[in-house]
């Protein structure tokens, strides 16, 4: 869509992912100083928008990544819980703040995304990554690879 997409992710595998999907650059966050070499990927100034789907202190140090006026969505917890963000720094930096439940109203009409992902994904303007699959009876090895991050992409449970 023509957006300039500064990624971040951990290891090798993901940061490869990330830059075959189109991310302009790529930043390891399990380096001290992840989010500043974020921010120097936009030059300086910092990103429109963040996405947080990490949490902890890992969406606590994006919000630094954000530009003056921008916008910050945390939607995960992968690192354990919900970033605790200054949400006084924020407001002084103009930055608007949603959490997951300020865009999951009971207004969306979920069939219609759904359906709308599903049309993108045939056209192949949207791709679906299936890293890993696991027989049912491996539901608890599923598990452990996404909660030890070492999952790349979606990982299903095949029948």
């Amino acid at each position: 869509a023509g957006a300039n997409v500064v990624a971040a992710a951990r290891g090798a595998a993901k940061l490869e992912l990330a830059e075959r999907l189109g991310a302009s650059a790529v930043v390891d966050y399990s380096a001290p100083d992840w989010a500043a070499k974020a921010r120097a990927a936009t030059g300086g100034a910092g990103a429109h928008v963040v996405f947080d789907g990490a949490g902890g202190a890992l969406g606590e140090a994006a919000l630094t990544a954000v530009a003056d006026g921008g916008r910050f969505l945390g939607y995960g917890a992968a690192a354990g819980e919900f970033a605790a963000l200054d949400r006084e720094d924020a407001a002084a930096r103009d930055i608007t703040v949603y959490g997951l439940f300020d865009i999951t109203g009971a207004g969306v009409d979920w069939q219609a995304l759904a359906r709308r992902a599903q049309e993108e994904v045939a056209a192949g303007r949207l791709q679906v990554v299936i890293g890993q699959t696991f027989p049912l009876d491996g539901a608890d090895r599923a598990h452990a690879a996404i909660e030890s991050r070492a999952a790349v992409g979606r990982t299903l449970l095949t029948v």
